[in-house]
């Protein structure tokens, strides 16, 4: 069997679509809960109808990532001297990072931080839009872990020319959606600075950190080949 050469290696990867995009993807939070809905709203943020934590916001989010997962393992004697083996014992996943740009209405800063607020009870006594609205306390109570969680669902998109898996698309630019990865019961543990400066104008990045509990994957079909024919 030859070698295959470069020429070769581009144009099957030409007829299979073509290398994955970075910049095609989605963000999704999903099944907030009432209380928390209430909660963002009267922080400003729509959370009903179009929520707004899911239309401008995750369009501002720039960087994103699908979360790594490693296996644990135990060592287990055979029967064998001196051969040990490394038997998988559970799934450990990484943290969730991503940074959004801030619109001129720091609409991501006030969603995570209205969020954070109501994870640690939202105690302010007067309306959050109003200063000095928090009362001085001792003691928090924290509202209920399966209230402040939410799904959060990282969608991958491509854009297929034609490809011998796909089948050919009438229209060029139609995305196809690739899989889903969703990430249960999450919430933001970590927001970093905004920074600010007198020098050049720039665009303003908030980086946030979720947890969560797991990783679910969810392929998606491939679309079925359009016919040409009217």
């Amino acid at each position: 069997m030859a070698i295959k050469t470069v020429t070769s290696f581009i144009a099957d990867l030409q007829n299979s679509g073509g290398p994955s995009s970075t910049n095609q993807f989605d963000i999704e939070f999903s099944s907030v809960s009432a209380s928390l809905t209430n909660h963002l709203e009267r922080f400003g943020v729509k959370a009903r109808t179009n929520p707004s934590f899911n239309g401008l916001m995750v369009d501002l989010i720039n960087e994103a990532q699908i979360p790594g997962v490693s296996l644990t393992s135990q060592d287990i004697k055979q029967v064998h001297k001196g051969l040990n083996i490394k038997a998988a014992m559970a799934k450990v996943y990484n943290e969730m990072d991503f940074s959004c740009i801030l619109d001129v209405h720091s609409e991501a800063f006030k969603f995570f931080t209205a969020w954070q607020d109501y994870i640690q009870g939202g105690t302010r006594a007067k309306d959050p839009k109003v200063e000095s609205g928090k009362t001085y306390t001792r003691a928090i109570a924290q509202n209920y872990y399966n209230d402040y969680t939410c799904d959060l669902k990282i969608k991958k998109f491509e854009k297929f020319s034609g490809s011998s898996i796909t089948g050919e698309l009438n229209d060029k630019s139609e995305q196809f959606h690739v899989f889903t990865v969703n990430l249960v019961k999450a919430y933001p543990y970590m927001m970093s600075s905004l920074p600010y400066s007198s020098a050049g104008s720039g665009v303003v990045k908030l980086s946030i950190g979720m947890y969560y509990e797991y990783a679910e994957y969810t392929p998606f079909e491939y679309p079925q080949k359009k016919s040409m024919k009217g």
